[in-house]
């Protein structure tokens, strides 16, 4: 799965696990760089020790030469190869120049081979020389290990002075990788609810707006019908002005003994319609004079 991510997420948050030394023919260390780890557990190497952000590590790594090492790469049988360390080394063993009691094998499996079998990296040091590299590591450092160096893969460990112990749960990348993103997985849901905890404020607000909206638009029809029929009323006179009025007009010599109706005229007026249809009907301001007029 790792294989298929980018290269910028697979070497992300790296850091500095380990210093790096090649060991000479003369029994010398000479460092060569430092060896890097990312949050998924990739591992990669610097050429130059100052390319390593200059971190120091607790962790040595001791790379024996090339020429001191007998390389190979063979196929063994599936089942084999699932049986476990003791019968693998076993069988890789029989490739070995040099005998088992004078010899320290390290591998790697590489991958399926031909007719179902699994290709297998070898390679075999002098014993004498791994404890040799092994006691100048451990005058560095209490965590080391010695290897046989591959460019393009993981190297092969001879030495480890961690062999044997119990392995620490978190030192696992996958478990590294799965902490990772549960940690992602929980802020996102933080996020998430925090959003969704706005979202229902805004909800609620609009559910607010919209009853305030409705009692606005009623309130607006209401008075939409009320206010012609209090445009209506206001343009007569008031009761207390027609009834003075009215008290006026009566005392009037000219109005007639018998009146059949009054009509209210707007804005300001009264009509008077006499019983005596000789006579005319008769428009009272009742502001002012009283005028007569003819027929009605």
């Amino acid at each position: 799965m790792r294989r298929d991510l980018p290269r910028p997420v697979l070497e992300a948050g790296r850091r500095v696990i380990a210093d790096r030394y090649d060991v000479s023919s003369g029994g010398q260390l000479l460092p060569v760089g430092q060896v890097l780890r990312s949050w998924l557990g990739t591992i990669s190497r610097t050429d130059d020790r100052a390319a390593a952000r200059k971190a120091e590590a607790g962790h040595v790594e001791l790379v024996l030469p090339g020429s001191e090492i007998f390389r190979t790469r063979v196929d063994v049988n599936a089942v084999i190869s699932r049986r476990g360390d003791d019968a693998l080394r076993a069988r890789l063993q029989q490739h070995s120049p040099l005998p088992q009691q004078r010899a320290v094998l390290a591998y790697s499996l590489v991958g399926p081979g031909d007719a179902g079998r699994v290709l297998v990296d070898v390679a075999v040091a002098h014993r004498a020389r791994v404890e040799e590299a092994a006691r100048m590591a451990r005058e560095k450092s209490t965590r080391w290990q010695v290897v046989a160096d591959r460019p393009d893969a993981k190297p092969l460990i001879f030495a480890d002075s961690q062999a044997g112990a119990e392995t620490r749960l978190w030192h696992s990348p996958v478990v590294r990788a799965l902490v990772v993103a549960a940690a992602v997985i929980v802020c996102l849901a933080a996020v998430s609810d925090r959003y969704e905890r706005q979202a229902d404020r805004i909800e609620a607000q609009r559910d607010i707006l919209l009853v305030e909206a409705r009692d606005l638009r009623l309130q607006r029809s209401v008075q939409a019908e009320v206010e012609p029929a209090l445009l209506f009323a206001q343009s007569y006179t008031g009761l207390g002005d027609l009834l003075d009025g009215m008290a006026d007009a009566m005392t009037d010599p000219d109005m007639p003994d018998a009146i059949a109706r009054l009509d209210l005229q707007s804005p300001d007026a009264l009509r008077v319609l006499p019983t005596d249809p000789g006579l005319g009907s008769r428009l009272l301001s009742l502001g002012g004079s009283v005028d007569a007029e003819s027929g009605s």
